[in-house]
């Protein structure tokens, strides 16, 4: 089974969604949109935790939520 160690941040009620690398520092889970030859990077956010963590496994990783561990560190919340 494969083991993602996650965290979330939430800020203005929108959460957003971060993962450990291995060097143990955390990196924002973005997805990139191309408009002609520009790439523009996006981060993954969503109204509630589930919400989010669904999409990323869905559209991320490609997993379903059954075959992954997941463990989730503290939500930072910024104000």
């Amino acid at each position: 089974m494969k083991k993602i160690v996650i965290r979330f941040i939430e800020r203005k009620d929108k959460f957003r969604i971060q993962r450990k690398t291995w060097y143990g520092r955390w990196k924002n889970i973005t997805y990139v949109v191309e408009l002609g030859c520009i790439p523009i990077e996006y981060s993954y956010l969503g109204n509630t935790k589930e919400e989010v963590l669904n999409v990323v496994l869905e559209n991320y990783y490609k997993v379903d939520k059954r075959f992954v561990e997941i463990a989730e560190y503290p939500t930072i919340k910024i104000y």
